[in-house]
């Protein structure tokens, strides 16, 4: 499995892939990253990326636009989406767009991120 993490802020991409590293090495092959949405997109055309962890809140292009372009030419991606926002509002916003799930930055644990990857 190859992991894409989607995030503007460097110091969280850091973290995330640290307890991925430290808890979960045995269930992905390579972790990518990126900074936004476009970055995203070029990192989806280049490599065969099974699972993206992409932040709703980012510059250049956010996440419910990212989201809806990986979904429209590639359905077998699995898209958790991330954020600090927890309104409706912003949850409905990344689901229909097509992620697979919603996650409060807050709330992100081992056995959060172990689940997700067990999604299907």
């Amino acid at each position: 499995m190859n992991i894409l993490i989607v995030d503007d802020n460097k110091q969280f991409r850091e973290a995330f892939k640290f307890i991925l590293k430290e808890n979960l090495a045995d269930k992905y092959e390579k972790l990518y990253e990126a900074s936004n949405g476009v970055e995203c997109i070029n990192i989806v055309k280049k490599y065969a990326i099974d699972i993206i962890f992409m932040d709703k809140e980012m510059p250049v292009m956010n996440g419910v636009e990212a989201t809806k372009k990986i979904v429209d030419n590639y359905r077998y991606i699995k898209i958790i989406a991330l954020s600090f926002h927890s309104e409706l509002e912003d949850i409905k916003g990344m689901l229909e767009a097509g992620a697979r799930n919603y996650i409060v930055k807050e709330e992100i644990s081992t056995n959060v991120i172990a689940n997700c990857l067990t999604i299907t």
